[in-house]
């Protein structure tokens, strides 16, 4: 299913170090995992009080599928790879793989790492505001699977900020000087790196009757 020819991170100063790719599932299989995207019944709404250092908190319909202990937050959104069509366990399965393991650990030059699966459903009038990933994470691994008919001006895109204009850690978009996003419609992902200043959210979404899409796969340290 996967596209793993040479690839290399994108070293923008001041932004996460990225990678934008086009294709990277082969297309014939892409359409199926679109047709099939995990029902919304299997998702819960992920409403936070609040997040670290007084942020909005980010708020979407979260689906979670382990491969190891994770913190008992995520209890409530688990749910097993068997749960998910036939066709998921099979993307699932290429992505928790020797294959995809030696592709991610050359890409951000670590020697190992443990995998979860994060999808996303996120309705109209929500974004996630700027923020920097916990120490626990090397990296996500975006895999957009916006629904047919999605436009760029729908919004949902992930967005990378630099030049932080304020010292607290809560800024909101016009506390940066620049920004950077790319296109998530079609058969797209992103893969990021987390660093330091790696200021980083999604745009609003802007429209009423179809959900921004996602699986995320999160490339996390084994000892955190």
């Amino acid at each position: 299913m996967l596209n793993l020819t040479n690839h290399k991170l994108n070293e923008y100063e001041g932004y996460n170090p990225h990678l934008h790719i086009k294709e990277f599932i082969n297309n014939e299989d892409y359409e199926t995992l679109l047709e099939q995207y995990p029902d919304d019944s299997l998702f819960k709404d992920e409403i936070p009080d609040s997040r670290k250092h007084g942020q909005r908190p980010h708020c979407r319909r979260l689906m979670v599928v382990k491969t190891g202990k994770e913190s008992p937050y995520f209890d409530p959104y688990i749910k097993s790879i068997n749960d998910l069509p036939f066709v998921w366990q099979t993307l699932l399965a290429e992505l928790k793989g020797k294959e995809y393991k030696e592709f991610m650990c050359d890409l951000l030059k670590i020697k190992d790492f443990r995998i979860r699966f994060d999808f996303h459903r996120t309705q109209s009038g929500l974004d996630v505001s700027p923020h920097v990933d916990s120490i626990g994470k090397y990296a996500s691994h975006l895999l957009y699977f916006m629904p047919k008919g999605w436009k760029e001006e729908y919004g949902g895109s992930t967005i990378f900020y630099k030049g932080r204009k304020v010292k607290n850690m809560n800024p909101e978009p016009k506390d940066f000087e620049e920004n950077k996003s790319y296109p998530t419609s079609g058969n797209t992902s992103l893969i990021f790196k987390n660093v330091s200043e790696g200021w980083h959210g999604i745009t609003e979404v802007k429209t009423d009757n179809i959900d921004r899409q996602i699986c995320n796969v999160l490339i996390l340290k084994k000892d955190l």
